[in-house]
């Protein structure tokens, strides 16, 4: 997805820096016999040594390699140990599908979890599970006296995420920095908010786009008849030409479609073809009450099971959008993202892909007339007479 590609380039330096780290540090083969020297009172993690290239396979080798595995287990079956002035308590309700905290520290709750009336903070599973695998949160049971492991995190919320896919991505476009929620169709419906509602203004645009184009069947009929187009040979044929323009209006014989049709009402989707979760882009100014329209809208599928949409369900997904651009775009922009854009992401045996889709509609933009207003616009040269 070229967008999300290019919005990770705006994320701080300090962060990308820790990603570039650890995606070098997983490329190499890792010495844990370092680890044992460290002792369990040591808090820095120790620096990285040479990576030994060429094995001979001799004793000492083998040795080795015994003496690093059994320093990865020992590290492995250390303690854990996260700093109290950041981290998080909850407990899961089951009945409820979120997890009441408890107490909230740190700067996760600028994006995540929703505050009742009376000023409890409610995460979502797919939070749940990010703060846990962080470490960041000890989740309790409904009584609160049984402490849940990652792998019973795992076993309670996945369910109530919808699938395994749709937290891997939820995950993954944490990590690069975004701001995740879920959208209004996460759980099969659609709110009445999100509704589009004739307006007076709409419907006269409505009255005006069929007028304009009864006029134009009117003067085409007129055109075929007059001109008695034959059944082969050139279309524009005969008349005064004065203008590329008109050429090209006289060419467009070919209905097409255009996103200027009448008021469409949102069509039920099926799944998995909805929108799972709204993006936006990170920022300070942020804000859980009044987020504004996100800068993206993510549907989440998984490859293994899942086809590429069909017609039908593209067109039912896309009547349940608003319109991407307003008046102030510009044809390159809404012929690269159309009027109408999602964002679906495949995920085939955990790797991730994104895929765009846009409502392009490529006949409104009349790229001919631009051109020849132009081409009107150049001052003639006169040549000089010898």
């Amino acid at each position: 997805m070229d967008d999300l590609d290019k919005d990770y380039d705006n994320v701080p330096a300090t962060q990308g820096r820790g990603e570039q780290e650890d995606a070098e540090s997983d490329d190499e083969q890792q010495d844990w016999r370092m680890l044992t020297a460290m002792g369990s009172n040591r808090r820095s993690l120790p620096k990285r040594g040479e990576k030994e290239y060429e094995p001979t396979g001799s004793s000492s080798d083998r040795n080795n390699l015994d003496e690093s595995r059994q320093a990865m287990y020992i590290a492995l079956n250390g303690e854990r140990r996260h700093t109290s002035k950041v981290h998080i308590s909850g407990i899961w309700y089951p009945h409820l599908r979120k997890a009441k905290v408890l107490v909230a520290r740190g700067p996760h709750f600028k994006s995540i979890g929703k505050a009742d009336s009376n000023g409890i903070i409610w995460l979502l599973p797919e939070e749940v599970i990010y703060l846990m695998e962080r470490g960041s949160m000890s989740l309790y049971n409904a009584h609160g006296d049984t402490n849940i492991s990652l792998q019973g995190c795992y076993a309670a919320c996945l369910g109530a995420c919808h699938g395994h896919e749709r937290y891997l991505v939820y995950a993954h476009l944490k990590r690069l920095g975004f701001i995740v929620q879920r959208a209004a169709s996460f759980d099969g419906y659609v709110e009445e908010e999100t509704v589009p509602k004739p307006t007076s203004n709409q419907a006269q645009k409505l009255w005006n786009f069929l007028v304009q184009k009864f006029a134009s069947f009117c003067i085409g009929l007129r055109c075929v008849f007059a001109k008695k187009i034959p059944s082969f040979g050139p279309i524009v044929c005969g008349g005064l030409w004065r203008s590329y323009d008109s050429i090209y209006k006289a060419l467009q014989i070919i209905p097409f479609y255009s996103h200027r049709g009448p008021i469409v009402t949102p069509k039920s989707t099926t799944a998995p073809f909805r929108v799972a979760y709204n993006i936006w882009k990170p920022r300070p100014s942020f804000k859980k009450s009044n987020p504004g329209e996100p800068d993206f809208r993510v549907v989440v599928v998984n490859a293994q099971k899942d086809k590429m949409p069909t017609l039908a369900q593209a067109d039912a997904l896309f009547s349940t959008l608003p319109t991407a651009h307003g008046s102030t775009s510009t044809s390159q922009q809404r012929l690269r993202d159309g009027y109408k854009n999602v964002i679906i992401g495949v995920v085939d045996c955990g790797i991730i892909s994104f895929v765009k889709f846009g409502d392009v509609s490529f006949g409104d933009e009349r790229i001919f007339e631009k051109k020849a207003a132009n081409s009107t616009t150049t001052k003639y040269r006169p040549t000089k007479k010898q």
